[in-house]
C-alpha cells in the first residue's frame, strides 16, 4: 500500500480541500500518514494572500523534499495558480496543478514515477458555474468536520488576490452539500463547520445560506453547527434571529474588519462601512 501525506496552509476552506484530497486517495489504496513520515506521495495545498504565504509555500515544499528526497510532490491550490513559474523552479516538484483540477489530483499521479520537469495541470480562465463534489471530506475521527458550499468571490477588494486564483463566486449544489454532510455525520462527526470564501454570496436552486443551514439541522447526529468568516454584508437580519433560536447553530460570527476608518475602508474597496459593525 503506498503512503501519502498531505500539508495544508492557509484558511480553513483550504483545509476542507486538503480533507477531500485525502478522501480520494484513501479510496485508490493510499495509506494517509502525517507530513513528515517517509511516504511515497505529498500533496501540498498552498495559499497565496500574502508574500508572506507564498514563502511558506515554498518553504513547505523543500521541506518535504529534505524529508523525502524521493517522495512524489504535487503541489496544489492558490500558489499553484498564481506562482506557477516559481514552483517550477523548485527542482524535486513533479506535479503542480492549480485550482480548478486540484481536488482530482489522484488522477494524474502518473504512477508516482519522479518528473525531470514538473507535469502542470493548470487553467487560467477558472469556472463560473455551480458545482458539486464527488468525495467527502476525510477527517480521521476528529469531532468536528469541514462542509465547503461555496468558492470564489466577487468583491474584488483592493488588497485581495483571492478573485484572480479562485474565480468569481459560485456555490455548490445544495443536494451535494447535504449528501456529504450525511457522509461526514454518518463517519462520526458531530460538528459541521460551514466553509467558502464569501459564504453570504451562496445561491442555489432558490436556495441561500439559511436553507442551507436549515436543512443541516434536520441531520440526526449532528449536534453543532458553525459558520467560518462570513462578510458583514452579507448576515441580515434573518440569520441573526434564526442564529438566536437555533438548537445547533452556534451563535458566533466571525467578522474580517481590516481598517475602523471609513477612508481607508473605501480605498480597499470594502463593501461596508463601519457603522456595519456598530
Amino acid at each position: 500500500m503506498p503512503r501519502a501525506s498531505l500539508h495544508t496552509l492557509g484558511c480553513r476552506l483550504n483545509q476542507a480541500e486538503t480533507a477531500i484530497i485525502a478522501k480520494t486517495l484513501s479510496v485508490r489504496g493510499y495509506d494517509i500518514v502525517e507530513f513528515g513520515q517517509p511516504v511515497d506521495l505529498t500533496v501540498i495545498n498552498t495559499c497565496t494572500v500574502t508574500e508572506q504565504a507564498d514563502a511558506k509555500c515554498r518553504q513547505a515544499v523543500r521541506q518535504a523534499l529534505r524529508l523525502n528526497p524521493q517522495t512524489y510532490v504535487a503541489v496544489v491550490g492558490c500558489y499553484s495558480q498564481i506562482g506557477l513559474e516559481a514552483i517550477r523552479q523548485i527542482k524535486g516538484v513533479d506535479l503542480i496543478i492549480g485550482n480548478e483540477h486540484k481536488l482530482k489530483v489522484v488522477d494524474h499521479l502518473n504512477g508516482l514515477t519522479k518528473q525531470i520537469d514538473p507535469v502542470v495541470i493548470h487553467s487560467h480562465e477558472l469556472p463560473q458555474e455551480e458545482f458539486t463534489i464527488e468525495s467527502s471530506g476525510l477527517y480521521s475521527f476528529n469531532t468536528r468536520a469541514n462542509l465547503k458550499i461555496q468558492d470564489g468571490c466577487n468583491y474584488y477588494c483592493s488588497f485581495c488576490i483571492i478573485p484572480t486564483v479562485r474565480g468569481r463566486s459560485r456555490s455548490r449544489t445544495f443536494a451535494d452539500i447535504i449528501r456529504e454532510a450525511r457522509e461526514l455525520v454518518e463517519f462520526g462527526h458531530r460538528e459541521l463547520v460551514i466553509t467558502g470564501v464569501n459564504l453570504g454570496t451562496y445561491r442555489n436552486d432558490g436556495k441561500r445560506l439559511l436553507q442551507v443551514i436549515s436543512e443541516l439541522e434536520k441531520i440526526d447526529g449532528l449536534a453543532r453547527i458553525r459558520i467560518s468568516s462570513i462578510e458583514p454584508t452579507t448576515i441580515g437580519g434573518e440569520l441573526v434571529r434564526y442564529m438566536a433560536s437555533s438548537e445547533k447553530l452556534v451563535p458566533y460570527l466571525h467578522l474580517p474588519l481590516q481598517s475602523g476608518d471609513d477612508r481607508i475602508l473605501k480605498v480597499m474597496k470594502r463593501k461596508h462601512t463601519i457603522a456595519a459593525f456598530s
